[in-house]
């Protein structure tokens, strides 16, 4: 068995949970059903979990589930993101970007006073990418190419690659876990699961200001 599964009596002895739990969460879309992995064993078939996910997932639920409804966590964890958005003057008081970041980010868009969240994401993108040393320029055509390429209200199962070869760099999104063969003069600068960030994203702003 791959290391990064675990199987689901495991699942349910760390996190304490029940049967009836997982499938109720499974039923209502708050854990996505491609997470629930079948595979043969020598009783017929176990199912298995991607690990990391599973464990994040449930801990989140269980921060969250006095507090809102198996219905509104079901819109929580949509892969669509409910509409969330934060007016412009607003949005310092987050603290999920730099200064610079805003700056920078928003002087590749259009004025507006309400940044809605998909704006928000690419942003945060942004951010990391400085983070990691992104040179200048490369976050600019990387801003303006998530701006016109990515749709995190319809694609939301993508990761964002980042290669380098010498000087150049290439932008692009693919299907979650693909497999990446590269020319080995070629570096890989970023890997981004997307719904992930969008995941992380969506917690901050609902616990900041309870959107």
């Amino acid at each position: 068995m791959e290391t990064n599964l675990i199987s689901k009596k495991e699942l349910l002895e760390l996190t304490g949970i029940s049967y009836g739990q997982l499938y109720r969460w499974k039923r209502k879309n708050i854990i996505p059903e491609s997470w629930f992995i079948k595979k043969s064993s020598f009783t017929g078939q176990e199912t298995f979990f991607p690990r990391e996910k599973m464990l994040s997932r449930i801990d989140t639920i269980k921060e969250m589930k006095d507090d809102y409804s198996l219905d509104e966590l079901s819109d929580f964890f949509s892969p669509n993101p409910t509409k969330m958005e934060v007016r412009a003057d607003e949005l310092p008081t987050y603290n999920i970007l730099s200064e610079h970041t805003l700056s920078f980010c928003t002087a590749l868009l259009p004025a507006r006073k309400v940044f809605e969240f998909p704006d928000l994401l690419n942003m945060l993108i942004i951010e990391k990418a400085k983070r990691i040393q992104v040179p200048r320029e490369e976050r600019q055509t990387l801003f303006l190419f998530l701006h016109e390429k990515f749709t995190p209200l319809i694609d939301s199962s993508l990761e964002l690659v980042g290669l380098r070869k010498g000087e150049e760099y290439i932008w692009m999104l693919l299907p979650l876990h693909s497999e990446l063969l590269v020319d080995r003069l070629a570096q890989t600068v970023l890997r981004f699961d997307l719904q992930q960030m969008m995941e992380e994203l969506k917690i901050t702003l609902t616990n900041t200001k309870g959107i």
